[in-house]
């Protein structure tokens, strides 16, 4: 069984690199998220030999666009999420699916700490949503697959991390060929076309691993 039995979102496939390079976030600053904020780790339940899983990845782009997107201070985003830890004993608040419904009552109350912390003011909740569009739910409230934006092209799914494809390395959606390949096949000098006529795939996922890789 893959992964000794462990479900593929929760095994330790990811370093703190892997997952800076993967969600092209600066090393210093998830290092900062991880391991140097004064109140402890703005990540859930990490290992003590620093690996993360896929959860913690999908915590990290969660953060990412957060800030980033939204320009919530992370003094609002520890908030909301010690907020849901503490009163439903969720492991992984941020990127439970319910946050983007805000049904029941302490998820409302986390969703208008995040969407009232802005230096705009008040967000729509489709705006806090957008990145739970970008995961994939199966069977559970947390996700399985990670579709991460490519610049330009918002709307786009053709790269996917998926921790049970090349062992949860960005890749081009439905072929397991790693963005990565893709990119060092491009940076060795093949041009997108070849690269595509080689794997036998669309030209345009191979555009897209490039643009991904390079964004």
């Amino acid at each position: 069984m893959l992964y000794g039995g462990v479900h593929p979102r929760e095994y330790p496939l990811y370093s703190c690199q892997s997952v800076s390079k993967a969600l092209r976030i600066p090393y210093s600053t998830l290092y900062s998220w991880l391991y140097s904020h004064p109140d402890g780790s703005l990540i859930s339940n990490l290992n003590s030999d620093q690996t993360l899983n896929f959860l913690q990845l999908s915590e990290a782009f969660a953060i990412n666009y957060m800030r980033k997107s939204l320009e919530i201070p992370l003094s609002k985003i520890r908030e909301a999420t010690d907020y849901l830890r503490d009163h439903l004993k969720i492991s992984y608040p941020l990127i439970d699916h319910r946050i983007r419904v805000g049904s029941e009552i302490h998820f409302k109350h986390a969703q208008d700490i995040l969407l009232n912390a802005t230096r705009y003011g008040q967000l729509e909740s489709i705006e806090l949503g957008d990145y739970i569009n970008r995961l994939e739910f199966k069977d559970v409230n947390l996700p399985d697959v990670l579709y991460p934006w490519i610049k330009g092209q918002k709307k786009k799914r053709s790269i996917k991390i998926d921790p049970r494809i090349r062992f949860g390395q960005p890749s081009i959606t439905g072929t397991g060929i790693t963005v990565e390949i893709v990119h060092e096949r491009f940076e060795g000098g093949e041009s997108p076309k070849d690269i595509a006529l080689g794997y036998g795939i669309a030209l345009s996922g191979v555009e897209d691993a490039i643009a991904y890789a390079t964004h």
